[in-house]
């Protein structure tokens, strides 16, 4: 973690012992000490809250008020914030200016700010330690921040994974609308079924390899919510094989049945033959349907309870 300091120069000693008690970890940007000879203040300045640093503290008292260069690092470290959308900005007072912080942006009713008015030795040790600890709490929460984003993007691609095989299972399923005659007799129904089926594989192949990666890292990201683990497990092993390895893969009879009448010439067999190929195939069609559905309910009870975890 790397803090910058923005202090008046006439508080830099007082600055320097209360940022004695912060862990040897932390990094500090503190001015002149972070500048070699002949750099320009601003540029590197700006740099520095902009692109360098996790946190600006700035130490509050009539100097640095008056001190347009901590007016400036103030302003950045506020706009910083909006851009972060979370604190980057610690306001440190060294004396009780009141209302005066307003003329570096800072709000006291509407922004914390940590009291080090205390300037005994016992106060500045404390004052110190509460700053150590403050960052700490920060950067805890960054850390919180950045894990359930991590989760939101893995939940999100777990989703899209579903949405999509769930998309071409179903194009598959519904092209068997048409009878068993007009599959081995039309062609441009027979395309259909055919190029539905290209889109399944095509995606197939892809998503559900992948579904062994997906329980992996979701169950790793949830570990400690063990019923929200066991209900992905089943949730994903219902997809492979009920669905996938089991409905699906059940309607390519349907597609045997169309080849042999194809193969067996330009006459049909007798009707009640052709009725029972119908039926077995409303079946199979039927039986992939349900199926679909009960994964589409099943995936999405378990995407949003992991979705209300991260809302948690």
């Amino acid at each position: 973690m790397k803090i910058f300091l923005s202090h008046a120069s006439e508080s830099k000693a007082l600055v320097r012992r209360l940022t004695e008690a912060l862990p040897h970890h932390v990094a500090i940007w503190l001015d002149r000490d972070m500048m070699a000879t002949g750099h320009r203040f601003g540029p590197r300045i700006e740099s520095a809250i902009q692109r360098q640093c996790d946190f600006v503290v700035v130490f509050v008292d009539p100097h640095a008020i008056a001190s347009a260069w901590v007016q400036h690092e103030t302003t950045l470290a506020l706009q910083r914030q909006v851009d972060l959308q979370r604190t980057f900005l610690l306001p440190v007072l060294l004396q009780d200016v009141g209302t005066a912080m307003t003329g570096l942006g800072i709000d006291p009713e509407q922004m914390l700010y940590l009291d080090a008015t205390d300037l005994s030795e016992a106060g500045i040790a404390a004052s110190g330690r509460r700053l150590a600890d403050e960052l700490f709490m920060h950067c805890s929460l960054l850390v919180e921040t950045l894990r359930d984003a991590d989760r939101r993007r893995l939940l999100d691609a777990l989703a899209a994974d579903i949405t999509e095989y769930k998309q071409v299972a179903f194009m598959w399923q519904a092209s068997m609308g048409h009878s068993i005659a007009v599959l081995a007799t039309n062609q441009a129904a027979f395309d259909q079924v055919r190029d539905s089926l290209t889109a399944y594989n095509r995606s197939a192949e892809r998503i559900i390899p992948g579904l062994v990666e997906h329980r992996e890292r979701i169950t790793a990201a949830w570990r400690d919510r063990r019923s929200l683990c066991e209900d992905v497990r089943n949730l994903l092993a219902s997809i492979d094989g009920e669905v996938y390895r089991g409905t699906m893969f059940a309607l390519n009879q349907v597609l045997g049945a169309v080849q042999r009448l194809v193969d067996a010439g330009p006459t049909l067999p007798p009707a009640e033959d052709i009725a029972r190929l119908d039926a077995d195939k409303e079946r199979l069609a039927e039986a992939a349907r349900l199926s679909l559905e009960r994964m589409t309910v099943l995936a999405a009870d378990v995407i949003g309870d992991l979705e209300r975890e991260l809302d948690v």
